[in-house]
């Protein structure tokens, strides 16, 4: 009798290896702080201002952070500090 080992030709992501759970979202962002972490790619500051201004405008209360580590991935300093200071983080790297 011969044994037949079958494999999974497909590997695993990368990128899901090392993923983390999401927290839970806040019902709502009235009175909550936002940050906006930028890598510094072309276009990620435009389209995290455009959000922070959207969300001012629906949300009574909001404050906005704005922080960059200035290269892809960002430095985990500014990450810890985002998360540090922040009730939410959206993070952003455009192109």
């Amino acid at each position: 009798m011969h044994l037949l080992e079958i494999l999974n030709p497909v590997a695993p992501q990368r990128a899901m290896q090392s993923a983390l759970q999401p927290n839970p979202r806040p019902k709502s962002l009235d009175g909550k702080t936002v940050g906006l972490v930028w890598s510094g790619t072309h276009g990620g500051d435009v389209a995290l201002k455009t959000a922070g201004e959207e969300l001012q405008k629906r949300f009574k209360n909001v404050r906005v952070n704005f922080y960059t580590g200035g290269n892809y991935p960002n430095p985990p300093h500014i990450l810890k500090q985002a998360g540090e200071e922040c009730d939410v983080v959206i993070g952003a790297t455009a192109d």
